[in-house]
């Protein structure tokens, strides 16, 4: 397994254009998640001896074709989604979007085969993801996954300070919602509200629980509004060095940008004025830094040094060890805040369960349209992924999990078209010991194809927007 995680390194760092091999990186994996959902269905349909006319891998005009064993394979121009055609599945139905079977007749599957192919797809899916869940679990680095709701810094004056919360306390709720990891404060607190709306924190300290009350901040992107507390940094962010200047006391004692400063003469370094304002600037002061994570805490003693002023600075500027502070570090991604196997599925499928529950079942004002706005489609998730990418072969491989559980759960939606909607038309069937009228289905078939095709076409404008905004912005 190193040995795959090394060469995967060194193909990102040898590429000639990164970004290309990205994209490739990324269709592959992509594609693999549409993959595995249609050969989940193309395999229970074979074993139960169903006919199966098209194993398409995309949807539109065909770019690659070859016959196997009466299935036409095909790899076609749109490569976000695909499909399996199975005229004994739904003969009507499916023939809207998988084009015509021919004019020979075909029995109807029963009704329990229906049901097993339906399933197969989100089980491939739910397979796939749990592979992806093991070899995280198994293999992936100790800093590679972590969940934490554990505060680290909280600057003063931010709206985090002014709740009273402090370093170290951990946050066990969000408007009565409990958080596991940093990526649910997030999306609790993009839920809730807007500017100058309030949330309930629920958190400990030293054993105790308490709540308190904090304003939501709106931080301006180039394409949208995000809504959070202002001044909620994990524990996995430390202040640290952004910058070394050459030749100064820090060059000298081999400090380096991105190191994390964890204390200044004993004291946890949370406030830069512990560095930058002391009582004798030109005494030792005593650091300890960490390198990286997972690293090993180290002591460095430095004695501050003449160095040349700072832009816009007057006068002789007192000693320095030659440094500019930043926040270094980061939490995990959302897909990276658990380790155990079916820790990382559950909280996958909490989330898919959250985001359907503010559209459907809102809890706040305005939900539904901030968990709409939050949506993105086939083109943002791909370009996600090509980000994704650089971060390594765990990070790639716990997006496609997530992916995969995504897949899984939103095609058993109990809606025409998906896979949960055949799977209900089954359900009629084996109860009323009779099949659901022809024109209920096809009524309900064609009124779903046109809205999914609709919220399809919808995310690729705004996903397209948001690229394209975000990249003139920057």
């Amino acid at each position: 397994m190193e040995s795959i995680v090394s060469l995967w390194h060194v193909i990102i760092g040898w590429a000639v254009w990164p970004w290309l091999l990205a994209f490739l990186l990324a269709a592959v994996l992509f594609s693999l998640a549409v993959f595995i959902h249609e050969l989940g269905h193309f395999a229970a349909a074979r074993l139960l001896g169903l006919r199966a006319d098209v194993f398409s891998i995309g949807f539109g005009p065909a770019l690659w074709k070859r016959t196997f064993r009466g299935t036409e394979v095909r790899l076609s121009a749109i490569p976000f989604g695909g499909y399996v055609s199975l005229p004994q599945l739904d003969p009507s139905g499916m023939q809207k979007i998988q084009g015509d079977h021919g004019e020979e007749a075909l029995p109807p599957a029963a009704p329990w085969k229906r049901v097993v192919v339906a399933f197969a797809g989100p089980f491939g899916n739910l397979a796939l993801a749990f592979l992806c869940a093991v070899a995280i679990a198994w293999f992936a680095p100790a800093g590679a996954t972590g969940a934490t709701t554990t505060l680290g810094i909280v600057p003063n004056g931010t709206a985090a300070a002014q709740a009273g919360l402090r370093t170290g306390d951990r946050l066990l709720a969000v408007n009565g919602n409990t958080v596991r990891s940093w990526s649910d404060i997030q999306t609790e607190c993009f839920l809730s509200g807007g500017t100058n709306a309030c949330v309930t924190l629920t958190y400990e300290r030293a054993g105790a629980t308490y709540e308190t009350q904090a304003i939501l901040d709106t931080q301006l992107t180039p394409t949208e509004k995000l809504y959070t507390v202002g001044g909620l940094i994990p524990d996995s962010v430390h202040l640290g060095i952004g910058e070394v200047v050459p030749d100064s006391p820090a060059a000298q004692a081999g400090l380096k940008a991105g190191d994390a400063i964890l204390s200044v003469d004993g004291k946890p370094f949370t406030d830069p004025l512990l560095l930058t304002q002391r009582a004798d600037p030109a005494a030792p002061v005593t650091l300890v830094v960490r390198s990286g994570a997972g690293q090993e805490p180290r002591t460095v003693v430095l004695t501050p040094g003449r160095l040349p002023p700072l832009e816009g600075e007057a006068g002789e500027p007192p000693p320095r060890i030659g440094v500019v502070l930043n926040l270094v570090g980061q939490g995990h991604f959302q897909w990276m805040t658990e380790r155990g196997v079916w820790a990382q599925l559950r909280a996958d499928t909490m989330g898919v369960v959250r985001v359907l529950k503010a559209l459907t079942l809102p809890e706040a004002e305005g939900e539904t349209k901030r968990a709409a706005n939050g949506l993105g489609g086939p083109i943002m998730i791909f370009s996600i992924f090509m980000q994704v990418i650089q971060y390594g072969l765990w990070a790639s491989l716990g997006f496609l999990r997530l992916i995969c559980v995504n897949l899984a759960l939103l095609n058993l939606l109990p809606l025409p078209v998906l896979d949960g909607g055949h799977i209900v038309f089954a359900l009629y069937a084996m109860i009323r010991r009779k099949e659901a009228p022809t024109r209920v289905i096809d009524w309900l078939t064609n009124a779903f194809v046109f809205l999914l095709f609709g919220l399809l076409i919808l995310l690729v404008f705004k996903d397209s927007f948001r690229l394209l905004h975000g990249f003139f912005a920057g």
